[in-house]
């Protein structure tokens, strides 16, 4: 029983030292060079740029993202189900249930969506990058539970993706902003109109969901006084089952982009969300840029964001950026980072370990040995 309890501690012990090296090995071996991964299948594209994992799925427009690293990094998601077309009746700048006479449904039981092919390379200014969209023609439905066909081709959408290794900086007419490399995803969406519509303005729809214990969403608004406060909508609330009017007013700020960010319930930030304050609309071949209002309720695993868009009959094509990303010091590659700066103590820990192991084992060895070899007391 004791060789065997010896040989339980020895592998103990040997199996926290080869963990320790390992990691120690992996963190130290982290190379300062930047590689993207980009893979395509039949039901997604695939990008890895970093500690930044993100999937775009082929059946509709939505980005599932993580971080890399982390075993126990949650799943972020973005999704863009459908829009609508509505006039904005009360003129308080927000869609509600009833307003809407028109839905453009994006979801592939309605439209076929087309990839294009991925452009991928090396420039100065991104670094490595990658780059695809997908596009689709698009029908109009009247609103109701027989989703009649109003007007089929209504419109062309294209949604664009971009990443890259270096910071990038976009600007709009609220001015500039960046999108970080290797940690950040930037997408834009495009729509040209082929038939006019008699509504006021257009309502993009977002479904925002993150998983595991992230299932808290801050806020980043324009307070009474002017400043950005932070608020926070929780998740785990389904807000459609404490009365009709449960949208709320997302009171967005003069910041060149609108953002949410995915926290856990310990307040630590994961992964945002952010989208243009302005769209660029094209009509009579002029462009010109126009606020954004947005509203927004919980759903008990998510939220369904709704961005407002300026319409008129004279309309040709709009346009608007989003991006989405990860903030690293929500993660656990703090530890990855504390082990590759003290690669040194890592592995003289782990030599130390393996020497205590060897020692104890041999120890216990000499000292069996000893009492077999002892003469016994009861023999002449």
């Amino acid at each position: 029983m004791e060789t065997v309890a010896s040989k339980k501690i020895f592998v103990a012990v040997i199996g926290i030292a080869m963990i320790t090296v390992t990691l120690s090995v992996l963190a130290g071996a982290k190379s300062e060079e930047y590689t993207l991964f980009v893979s395509v299948d039949e039901t997604k594209v695939t990008l890895i740029s970093g500690n930044f994992s993100v999937f775009i799925t082929r059946d509709w427009p939505r980005v599932i993202f993580k971080h890399e690293v982390d075993p126990f990094s949650p799943h972020f998601e973005i999704g863009f189900p459908r829009m609508y077309l509505h006039n904005d009746s009360d003129c308080d700048g927000m869609y509600e249930e009833g307003e809407a006479s028109l839905a453009v449904f994006l979801d592939s039981n309605h439209v076929r969506w087309n990839f294009t092919s991925i452009d991928q390379g090396f420039t100065e200014e991104f670094g490595e990058f990658a780059s695809f969209g997908m596009r689709s023609s698009l029908n109009a439905y009247r609103v109701g539970e027989n989703e009649t066909l109003v007007k089929p081709a209504w419109a062309n959408m294209t949604f664009w993706f971009f990443i890259a290794e270096l910071p990038v900086q976009y600007e709009n007419a609220r001015g500039s902003y960046v999108v970080d490399g290797e940690t950040q995803l930037r997408m834009n969406f495009s729509l040209s109109f082929n038939d006019d519509v008699d509504t006021s303005h257009l309502v993009l729809e977002q479904f925002l969901q993150g998983g595991g214990s992230t299932n808290t969403f801050h806020l980043f608004e324009t307070a009474d006084d002017g400043q950005i406060e932070v608020n926070d909508a929780l998740a785990t609330i389904d807000e459609r089952l404490l009365g009709s009017n449960y949208s709320h007013r997302f009171n967005c700020t003069t910041d060149p982009m609108q953002k949410i960010q995915f926290a856990k319930e310990d307040g630590v930030v994961q992964a945002f969300y952010a989208w243009g304050s302005d769209v660029l609309v094209e009509a009579s071949c002029n462009c010109s840029a126009h606020g954004v209002n947005a509203s927004y309720y919980t759903t008990g695993n998510g939220m369904m964001l709704h961005s407002i868009l300026p319409l008129g009959n004279l309309t040709a094509a709009m346009s608007q950026d989003y991006s989405v990303g990860i903030h690293e010091s929500g993660f656990v590659g703090s530890v990855r980072d504390w082990l590759k700066e003290e690669s040194s103590v890592a592995l003289l820990v782990a030599t130390v370990a393996v020497a205590v192991g060897v020692t104890v084992l041999s120890w216990r060895r000499r000292h069996r040995d000893t009492d077999t070899d002892d003469p016994d007391d009861g023999e002449d």
